[in-house]
């Protein structure tokens, strides 16, 4: 059973990984979750709450996924492809991730979500980072000078062929992009 908290925290993630942080009001949520605008202060005082609330959860469900992928021992190509498809996830419905969406909007952000965007960010890149190090001492992945640039090219991918899937209405545009990031990680043999 979903709480009106709950319940206010999906629509407000939903609404923004659609239309942006600047775009959405309180209005938007009394809406969709059926209740009076001034109830949904009593759980969020502030949008900037809400918002940080919004970016805690995503990220907590999102890092959890990702050690859950870790756990059934897939090869790193596996595990990349796997850290592709959360991005994936949202593009038929023509969602983003939601700290790539509050990033891309930074300056309409309070402080304290920007910071928990950087956060989020940072543990990505350090995830991707021990994936592509341990894929090469595996022998999964091709060597490289650093593991964690590799890992940040990794991410700019994904995330650049997200926005541009998401623009363009074409998540086989994603996917292809995608599939090239993990490639061009695999040993010049397993290409």
């Amino acid at each position: 059973m979903s709480t009106t908290r709950t319940q206010l925290l999906d629509a407000a993630t939903s609404v923004v990984r659609r239309r942006g942080y600047a775009a959405f009001s309180y209005a938007d949520l009394a809406e969709a979750v059926g209740i009076r605008k001034p109830s949904i202060h009593h759980h969020f005082p502030t949008k900037a709450d809400l918002g940080l609330e919004m970016v805690s959860r995503y990220g907590a469900d999102f890092m959890a996924r990702l050690r859950a992928a870790q756990q059934g021992g897939a090869a790193a190509a596996d595990l990349l492809e796997f850290y592709a498809g959360l991005y994936r996830e949202g593009l038929p419905d023509g969602q983003a991730c939601l700290c790539a969406t509050l990033a891309a909007e930074a300056e309409a952000v309070p402080e304290e979500t920007r910071r928990a965007v950087a956060r989020f960010f940072t543990a990505n890149v350090d995830w991707l980072t021990l994936v592509v190090t341990d894929g090469i001492a595996a022998g999964e992945l091709a060597a490289t000078p650093s593991p964690g640039q590799a890992a940040r090219g990794f991410l700019s991918a994904v995330q650049g062929a997200m926005f541009t899937a998401r623009a363009l209405g074409d998540v086989s545009y994603f996917d292809d992009v995608a599939a090239s990031a993990v490639a061009a990680l695999r040993p010049p043999t397993a290409r």
